[in-house]
């Protein structure tokens, strides 16, 4: 749990630079109050300095100024909040950090998992290391490797490095973007932040909405689609990439140093091959639950309705079991699982309490109301940087809310898990259609009839598969049926917004998959993981309890996954087959089976409906740029009354945009 920020003048400022980065930096007080750290540089000249929360241990190792004493004509300034002090902080691990010869500067934001590995590997080849910290273990590593150190770093993070004998910034973010960072360039500045409302506040910051991202927004229903922020003049720099800054000059590179790839074959079943492949797993799911376990942390475990949310317990338990059987340190383990939805039903808690029981931990349930969803309303907006599609933000809030009342450090978060094993009805939907265009008619006819479900289902899957086999569908049958399928609702968009932006529809249909392995590449990188990411790292830094993401921080384990053929995924009319098999033996087989046994997280549409009147006062002519304000606010109650999924869906994207505009423009 961590803050980074900084800013570099490639101009003379008129303002002096330390006002701006002390500004990027108390704009997100609630990601660190345990330590805090500034540097400034002039010419070869770097100072250190203190803000008002840094750490007493740290204080008294120095006698650095505060922040506020720094001089006016330096021209780079970076600093870093640290939210969590662990047992074995290192006082001389404080950031911004710097290698011994003071040529080196970073500041991190996350957790680097496998810096003992990397640390062991430094002292082999001569390296001292002092603290074993991992931004030690960063700075060195580069001091070593360079730029190379991207290749062996595995982690949720985000960094930037200040080399001064290149005289270059270089930074990155992890291979997933669990870490967030955002960043604005021109001629004149080069700033970077956590969060997006960190930069918001810099004069030379357009405060304007950038339509592009509305569109994609308010259209296509994506919140986290590409650099492009909603606030023109921000960019986000996108998951698995890095960037260098060579100065004086401000001249930037950005590139991918990883990205997921696909193998649309389709190989022949082979028993012995599923096998390995479900062992490797298994063995790479149990290390992996290992290093989301911190010694001396009370952890607790969030139950979504995805079977890797129900089976990863189970690995944590598994893990701590070879920890002790090898005699290694015993972690923390998970003492007691969440429940947090915004629907909750007996059947649910009844589930839920079977794999809570089997495990011999406590079960506590955090139900969102609609009191909460009031109360909170404006706060958790904020929270969010950007507008946010699914009201279940809110039932995490509250999930993380009771875990910091009763102790918890961490929580764990399933995110990704259903894209990483092909655990959905889409992937179902995609492997079958994949199959059929095979030839594969036999292993067709099997997956469907053993697929749980009424056969009308099943006739109804055979009917939509030949449709979209027969007529094959082009970029304008589903422009077309995107704008006929929403056409009420989309008659309360501009027109004018519509046709302008309509090149991000059509970049949009480019992506759609042609193999499961592509739609889960598309998944797993886009922008329904990316918000889910987004929120979590929002919610846990403002109530001070870290979210890990075992499915979301092992790229080695991502791409063997995905690379996988698809046939080992799907098998006998079930998702998820390869999870399921490297399960056995560890998460109890009757509740392995069928799709339908899922718990179900949803939404309170009548949340919107009971709070129309609150709501109705976000919708303002400030919206006309993209939608007929006066047009919403005459049909408001009919629309509300006439209440279905899909009109909900969209309603909440545009009071969430006015609540956005409201919070952050007025």
């Amino acid at each position: 749990m961590s803050a980074i920020g900084g800013i570099i003048a490639l101009t003379q400022p008129e303002t002096p630079i330390r006002d701006f980065v002390i500004q990027i930096m108390e704009r997100m007080p609630h990601r660190g109050r345990q330590d805090q750290g500034f540097i400034t540089i002039n010419g070869n000249y770097v100072k250190e300095f203190f803000g008002q929360d840094t750490n007493r241990s740290v204080r008294d190792l120095t006698s650095s100024p505060d922040i506020r004493e720094a001089p006016y004509d330096a021209w780079f300034a970076m600093g870093h909040r640290l939210g969590m002090i662990y047992p074995d902080f290192h006082p001389k691990a404080h950031q911004p950090y710097s290698n011994d010869d003071k040529t080196i500067w970073a500041v991190l934001d996350g957790e680097i998992f496998n810096s003992l590995d990397l640390a062991r590997q430094l002292k082999a080849e001569g390296v001292h290391i002092e603290t074993d910290d991992q931004i030690e273990i960063l700075v060195k590593g580069y001091q070593l490797w360079h730029e190379r150190i991207l290749s062996m770093l595995e982690g949720s993070f985000s960094f930037v490095l200040y080399d001064r004998k290149e005289d270059k910034l270089f930074g990155a973010r992890d291979a997933f973007g669990v870490k967030p960072f955002y960043y604005c360039h021109d001629d004149n500045f080069f700033a970077f932040g956590s969060e997006l409302k960190s930069l918001f506040g810099l004069p030379f910051i357009s405060k304007k909405m950038s339509k592009s991202a509305v569109y994609d927004y308010l259209i296509l229903g994506q919140s986290e689609t590409n650099v492009q922020s909603l606030f023109r003049g921000i960019s986000e720099l996108l998951p698995g990439t890095a960037f260098s800054l060579l100065l004086p000059k401000g001249s930037i590179k950005i590139w991918s140093y990883f990205h997921l790839s696909t193998d649309s074959k389709i190989d022949r079943y082979s028993r012995n091959k599923v096998s390995t492949l479900a062992h490797r797993l298994r063995k790479s799911l149990v290390t992996n639950a290992g290093n989301h376990l911190s010694p001396g942390y009370s952890t607790a475990y969030r139950f979504t309705s995805e079977l890797e949310s129900l089976v990863f317990p189970f690995l944590l338990k598994e893990s701590i079991r070879e920890m002790r059987s090898q005699e290694r340190p015993d972690p923390s383990s998970i003492y007691k699982g969440i429940f947090a939805s915004v629907y909750e039903s007996q059947e649910d808690l009844e589930y839920v309490n079977r794999i809570t029981d089997e495990l011999g931990v406590e079960l506590l349930t955090a139900t969102c109301t609609f009191r909460d969803f009031t109360d909170n309303l404006l706060k958790v907006c904020h929270l969010q940087d950007i507008p946010f599609t699914n009201l279940d933000v809110f039932a995490q809030y509250k999930m993380l809310d009771k875990a910091r009342e009763i102790g918890v450090s961490v929580v764990v978060e399933p995110i990704g898990g259903p894209q990483l094993f092909s655990a959905s009805d889409a992937h179902f939907t995609q492997f079958m259609e994949d199959i059929f265009l095979k030839g594969q008619y036999s292993l067709f006819m099997d997956n469907l009839l053993n697929s749980p479900g009424p056969i009308s289902k099943k006739l109804n899957q055979i009917f939509v598969l030949s449709k979209k086999i027969l007529f094959k569908t082009t970029a304008d049958d589903i422009r077309e049926s995107l704008f006929k399928n929403n056409q009420e609702e989309f008659s309360y968009i501009k027109e004018n917004f519509k046709d302008r932006y309509a090149k991000n529809l059509e970049n949009s249909i480019k992506s759609i998959p042609e193999s499961l392995n592509q739609l889960l590449v598309n998944e797993f990188g886009g922008p329904v993981v990316k918000e889910k990411l987004r929120t979590s790292d929002r919610n846990s830094q403002y109530f001070g309890v870290e979210i890990r993401l075992p499915f979301a921080s092992d790229r080695n384990m991502a791409d063997a996954m995905i690379k996988s053929s698809s046939i080992y995924k799907v098998r006998g009319g079930q998702t998820g087959n390869l999870l399921r098999k490297a399960m056995r033996g560890v998460f109890p087989e009757p509740m392995l089976k069928g799709r339908e046994q899922y718990l179900r997280v949803q939404r309170e549409n009548h949340w919107l409906l009971d709070a129309r009147e609150e709501l109705k006062e976000f919708i303002t002519p400030d919206l006309d740029d993209f939608i007929d304000s006066r047009k919403v606010k005459k049909d408001w109650d009919q629309l509300f009354l006439n209440s279905n999924t899909k009109r909900d869906d969209f309603l909440w994207r545009v009071i969430n945009l006015g609540i956005w505009r409201h919070v952050y423009f007025n």
